[in-house]
């Protein structure tokens, strides 16, 4: 097989060398095995080994003609039948020119199309040159900005707008330093930057700001105040987010920008002059925000685009100025891997430039310790080190790989050196400080000095991490606004924002609203957790043991929120760390506590009136009560009750209290739902009620509190709360007769008539009133080992919360309806079909059955190409499969693939599950004969979650491989027991 490969490269088209695809159908193997194989003989990819063919031919060229001129040398390799641009040629030439130094990684440098431009350049005025695209995308608006700082006598007042991030205060700067640079402005003329948000909540402090004050203008004014209008007079007045200026202030302007004068806050007579050009910044419509008056007054205005409207060379450069900036910072050299590039590239930037530069900061940061306790020679930054929406850029490859190819086609490395002098660019809220990574190898160098083990070192540098990374919500807390998820994501990234919203509807079942300041504390410390334990250093808590002495429920509460991590994350967390969750618990403020919720559930009025008596006695008005039917839908009535218990719930969950057996699933299945703990016991009556309410509104009780309370009652037989195995008996309807079992066989020969195969899971017991032992006993007796769904018969025998049924109902179509009901629940419950447990979309699945097939890409293309054609995807989804594929697959159990890609290409979420006759090889590891193609949209987690749990059972996966047919697969995936 070797040499037949060997063999076949040998003849190859070096213009279009050949895929791993064709190679793999031409010796009739799969891509997977031929990319190993060529791995294995060192053999370079298509695209590498093109590049290789070109190079040559580039040197062959550049023998005879050195001072080829770039055009001449691309038509020359165009006309003998490659395919490639200039662009790409002149990175090959200059790599070329470049290898005598066996340079193998592109070092950061500008390719020009001939010297003229440098020493145009070296001619120009420096101010606008750190705005990346003057000469591109930002030409018109550096050349508006140059028009209104040199029109005479004092320049243009200018209004630039733009979305966040898109770099208005830079523009601002670069345009006074044009002032000084062509003489307008002294280097002594003052440049004032002021955010109007920053007072906008009180609007008279804001005006004293601008303006000034005198002594006795407002309560608090002491003193006469020079405002921002007074110091920057001879110079430029910076306002940004102007549109927080009240009507007020924005009217005080007109005789500053009018005639040059003002008044301070409490002036009334006198006038005072200054010189000042206004540049003002906007996010918002100015058409709403500002006074028409106050627009017209402004005749220049600089409109900055989005990161997404600007090309991608543009983008190219501010990744590689954010690198190299972060370079010197560290003082230490940067790798970054070629994929990262692309991901920084492509990925949805919507914070703009700001948040391009506080991504590729996070990246550093995570790979900075690494580097400095590990002393490798260079911060390496992969795709691994990537937040989640940053990686996601890498599924638009397919679509751009063109444009990509021609910018970035190997990794970069940036030196500290080579930009010392980049500008910096305004701190925002999200940057690290100054001193973040200076400060971190100051202390750990300090640290090994004074002899302290390693152990320590890690942590009490994973304290400070979090310590620094905490203090930039504060700052944003204090400063602007409460931070939203999607904020604190730029810091710690969306999976741990996922996380923490799973783990805090875990506390709040027990512990109750949680304040909105421990989902922050929760963010960043097991954001550096996971760091911790991702590089190996060990977690410790020397406080550990009074934690579980002194918060004991926290305790216990944290041991939940970790069991949940390691199930559905896969990462083992020591016992020291429920002590650090234990603690950010304990510093949880509540404004008022809860009550455990009750509801009180029967067919029949009799709900209403246990409860009015239980509220009436302990003089409160607490609980729900519910009348049921015989009547109602079994769907019908869930709907109903799960919305009722959302209402109930005051966040320490919700107690049932029903009467008969066919309720006693709805709080399993409304539960998953939620995420609301219920529990459910059966059989209610008035004490019981009585017993719940009294113990629910008792000051620090807990939902286990009640229940154990009204397990506790003294009761002939003990009420216990609904027990999962106990819903897993088998079910039954009980068929009485008065004398004996004579009609009670009749009876059940008629149902057996009536519903056929729906009776097929459910068991007939025939009973009399008249035999050897007691009806009462014979009920209890077959209760504990049966779930009973209904008594029918000549007789009713009372028995408290199991629906009775006359002989008369099998001969009614009201009474069939009412049994029908009745069936069709348990048939549900055993299924567990309805929405709540199973997600829909999981039970509108599609199920195919594969013949045998040549390998992996022909299976997923096959599938896509179907749900391209019935509409459940858009153009593109298939290559998108195939790129999340070649990132890494994921296999549940070594035997069910689990391919999928964004969410951007679905239209109509569906999942599809497939079995191949052969199993197929999937990856270096797997071989599977279960292909589940999840095509989902953004809301798709709880079927993702249910499917997860189903393929990590065994038998089930055995049961799903034994199948024979599409509809053998559905039963299986739906009635298959838990």
């Amino acid at each position: 097989m070797k040499n037949k490969l060997r063999s076949i490269l040998l003849k190859e088209n070096k213009k279009e060398p050949l895929t791993d695809l064709q190679l793999g159908e031409s010796l009739l193997v799969s891509r997977e095995y031929m990319t190993l194989l060529r791995k294995e003989l060192k053999i370079a990819d298509s695209r590498e080994r093109k590049k290789i063919y070109i190079c040559e031919e580039i040197s062959q060229i550049l023998q005879k003609n050195e001072n080829i001129s770039y055009r001449e040398l691309t038509k020359m390799l165009q006309n003998s039948g490659y395919k490639l641009s200039r662009y790409l040629v002149v990175k090959y030439l200059e790599e070329i020119r470049g290898s005598r130094g066996n340079k193998q990684i592109i070092d950061e440098v500008s390719l020009l199309e001939d010297g003229n431009k440098k020493q145009e350049e070296s001619r120009e005025i420096q101010a606008f040159q750190n705005l990346i695209g003057g000469k591109g995308s930002l030409e018109i608006q550096i050349q508006q900005a140059k028009a209104a700082v040199l029109y005479p006598p004092n320049g243009l007042h200018c209004l630039i707008l733009g979305e966040t991030g898109v770099g208005k205060s830079e523009l601002a700067e670069s345009m006074y330093k044009f002032s000084i640079e062509s003489g307008r402005l002294t280097k002594e003329s003052p440049f004032i930057v002021f955010n109007c948000a920053d007072y906008a909540e009180n609007s008279q402090l804001l005006i004293s700001h601008l303006f000034g004050s005198v002594k006795g203008a407002y309560t608090g004014a002491v003193q006469d105040k020079r405002g921002l209008i007074e110091q920057a007079d001879g110079g430029i007045l910076f306002l940004d987010e102007v549109h927080r200026l009240t009507s007020e202030g924005q009217e005080m302007l007109f005789q500053l920008i009018d005639k040059g004068c003002f008044r301070r806050l409490g002036e009334s007579d006198f006038t005072r002059k200054a010189v000042v050009q206004l540049i003002a910044a906007t996010t918002e419509n100015i058409e709403t925000t500002l006074l028409a008056t106050f627009k017209r007054r402004i005749p220049m205005i600089i409109e900055v685009p989005p990161l997404s409207k600007r090309p991608l060379n543009e983008r190219l450069k501010l990744v590689k100025n954010f690198f190299g900036y972060e370079s010197t910072r560290m003082n230490a050299p940067i790798h970054v891997a070629l994929d990262v590039m692309k991901s920084y590239l492509l990925y949805e930037c919507y914070g703009n430039i700001g948040q391009l530069k506080s991504d590729i900061q996070v990246a550093c940061a995570k790979s900075f310790l690494t580097y400095v306790m590990d002393k490798e020679d260079c911060v390496k930054i992969d795709v691994r080190d990537l937040n989640l929406h940053v990686k996601k850029g890498l599924l638009k490859i397919k679509s751009m790989r063109d444009e990509i190819e021609n910018l970035v086609w190997q990794d970069f490395r940036f030196s500290p050196k080579k930009y010392k002098k980049i500008a910096e660019l305004e701190n925002d809220i999200y940057s690290f400080p100054k001193e973040f990574y200076s400060d971190i190898e100051k202390t750990y160098t300090e640290y090994l000095k004074q002899g302290i083990n390693t152990e320590e070192i890690n942590r009490i540098i994973g304290i400070e991490i979090e310590r620094k990374l905490q203090n930039v919500i504060k700052h944003v807390k204090d400063n602007l606004h409460p931070l939203s998820p999607d904020e604190i994501a730029k810091v710690v990234g969306v999976e741990i924002i996922s996380l923490v919203e799973e783990l805090l509807k875990i506390a709040e079942m027990t512990l109750g609203k949680m304040d909105h300041s421990i989902f922050y504390c929760l963010a960043i410390h097991l954001n550096a957790t996971f760091q911790r334990i991702k590089q190996g250093r060990e977690i410790i808590n020397p406080n550990l043991e009074e934690i579980k002495r002194k918060y004991s429920i926290e305790y216990a509460v944290a041991q939940e929120m970790i069991a949940h991590i390691e199930k559905y994350y896969r990462i083992h967390l020591p016992e020291d760390e429920v002590g650090f969750i234990a603690l950010y618990l304990r510093g949880n403020k509540q404004e008022k506590e809860g009550k455990v919720g009750i509801l009180v559930v029967t067919h029949g009025n009799v709900s209403v009136g246990m409860l009015e008596i239980a509220n009436k006695l302990l003089n409160m008005n607490h609980g729900k009560a519910v009348v049921m039917t015989l009547d109602e839908n079994p769907s019908e009535v869930l709907e109903r009750l799960a919305t009722i218990i959302q209402a109930t719930d005051e966040g320490k969950g919700v107690l049932m209290l029903v009467d008969m057996g066919s309720l006693l699933t709805f709080g399993e299945i409304i539960s998953e739902r939620t995420g609301i703990q219920i529990e459910t016991i059966d059989r209610v009556d008035t004490v019981m009620v009585i017993e719940a309410i009294r113990r629910s509104i008792l000051p620090g009780s807990h939902i286990k509190d009640v229940v154990y309370a009204v397990e506790n009652l003294n009761y002939t037989f003990k009420k216990t709360r609904v027990d999962h195995k106990v819903l897993k008996r088998k079910k039954a309807i009980i068929t009485v007769c008065l004398t004996g079992e004579g009609v009670a066989l009749q009876c059940g020969s008629h149902l057996k008539k009536i519903f056929g195969e729906k009776l097929n899971d459910i068991e007939l017991i025939h009973m009399g009133v008249i035999g050897k032992r007691d009806l009462h006993k014979q009920i209890q007796d077959t209760i504990n080992t049966y779930e009973i769904i209904a008594i029918i018969g000549s007789i009713d025998p009372k028995y408290h919360g199991i629906p009775f049924l006359s002989l008369e109902a099998l001969f009614n179509e009201t009474g069939k309806n009412q049994i029908m009901n009745l069936i069709e629940c348990n048939n549900h419950y055993r299924m567990k079909s309805y929405s709540g447990l199973i997600p829909h979309v999981v039970r509108e699945a599609k199920f195919i059955m594969l013949p045998e097939v040549g390998g992996k890409e022909e299976v997923l293309q096959r599938i896509c190409n179907s749900l391209l054609a019935e509409g459940y995807v858009k153009e593109g989804y298939y290559e998108a499969v195939m790129e999340r594929e070649n990132m890494g697959s994921y296999v549940i159990n070594q035997e069910v693939a689990l391919p999928h890609a964004d969410s951007s290409y679905v239209n109509h979420p569906v999942i599809v599950i497939a079995k191949a006759a052969v199993p197929i090889s999937w990856d270096h590891e797997n071989t599977v004969s279960l292909i589940c193609l999840l095509a989902l949209d953004i809301d798709g987690k709880d079927g993702v979650r249910f499917l997860y749990n189903k393929f990590k059972s065994e038998k089930f996966i055995a049961q799903m491989q034994q199948a024979k047919s599409e509809e053998e697969i559905r039963e299986a995936l739906l009635h298959e027991s838990c």
